[in-house]
């Protein structure tokens, strides 16, 4: 390789030697092992050799846009899909860049013609229906959704993100299909970032189950296992409160039914050593934040059943 100046501007000269790995492989194996640093500048003077090609500008373009430098991928991947229009990954990647560069509208258009050339693309699928909810389209976005989740059954984002997508359909029944694509992503995927945020839905999910079957009104009996679990609490010393807050806690981890009164539960720290409900292990929960961790938050919304299992219980609903 040759490097020299020239009225400004860098030329560079490159002939393969015998023997010598052909820079395209060079590249790939640094994208794949996520080595951008050594990746940019190869790519760069690939580009300066052929501006048009479009696999070096889609390479580019890529990691511009993974390190959030959202003009350059833009503007890189515009040029690669202007370049070859029929190329689904960079209408994709373009589309992505757009939405990390808060501008749904300049998603859409990419994202549709990516699903038309590769209507089996999973990611193209699942990320143009992310869009359609991102814009509250939920009826487009269930078929592009629930396409993604067939397609790819062993990705677990693509079942939560198709079971948000049956949440979001206002007068649904969708909450038992839900639930079952809830439990599915956590299996799996049962740690990390994206396990807590399905547990966090399935709080969400159970607590709006809950809510149905009372036809909104308060579930009284969440007051009375509220009402149980302040007593409780109440009979503790600071270092028992502790203890049964942590363990409920860990049970909480695992996941609660709510809804199901044969799911049944061992605390050793609950009146001795108790076997409790789902729900009723929710509301010890939730007594324990409100004691011992005020204005966290306890996964689930028992506000108004806690006032009244205060009031039982002789204490001002406002402390």
């Amino acid at each position: 390789m040759d490097v020299g100046f020239s009225e400004g501007q860098i030329e560079v000269n490159w002939e393969p030697q015998s023997g010598q790995v052909p820079a395209s492989v060079s590249i790939a194996a640094h994208l794949k092992a996520g080595r951008y640093d050594e990746a940019i500048p190869l790519l760069r003077i690939r580009l300066q050799l052929e501006p048009d090609h479009v696999e070096s500008l889609y390479n580019l373009g890529m990691v511009y846009s993974d390190r959030m430098q959202l003009t350059e991928a833009r503007e890189l991947l515009g040029r690669a899909v202007q370049l070859d229009p029929g190329d689904a990954n960079a209408q994709v990647a373009l589309g992505i860049a757009a939405l990390r560069d808060n501008d749904p509208e300049a998603a859409q258009g990419p994202l549709e013609k990516a699903v038309v050339l590769q209507p089996r693309n999973p990611f193209a699928l699942r990320t143009l229906g992310q869009l359609y909810l991102m814009k509250g389209n939920q009826k487009a976005a269930l078929p592009h959704l629930r396409a993604a989740a067939t397609l790819a059954p062993e990705d677990p984002i693509n079942q939560f993100t198709y079971a948000q997508g049956l949440l979001a359909i206002e007068g649904g029944s969708n909450e038992a299909e839900a639930d079952e694509l809830f439990q599915r992503a956590l299996r799996l995927a049962p740690t990390g970032e994206l396990a807590e945020k399905i547990k966090h839905h399935q709080r969400r999910l159970a607590a709006r189950v809950l809510r149905a079957n009372a036809n909104g009104q308060p579930r009284m009996d969440a007051v009375m296992y509220l009402s149980s679990a302040l007593e409780t609490y109440r009979e503790l010393d600071p270092a028992g409160q502790k203890q049964l807050l942590g363990e409920v806690a860990a049970v909480g981890q695992q996941g609660l039914a709510l809804n199901n009164p044969d799911s049944k539960h061992h605390l050793q720290h609950y009146r001795g050593g108790s076997t409790v409900s789902g729900l009723q292990a929710a509301c010890i929960l939730y007594v324990g934040v409100q004691l011992l961790l005020p204005g966290q938050d306890a996964g689930i919304d028992l506000a108004r059943e806690y006032d009244m299992a205060k009031g039982m219980a002789g204490l001002d609903p406002q402390d």
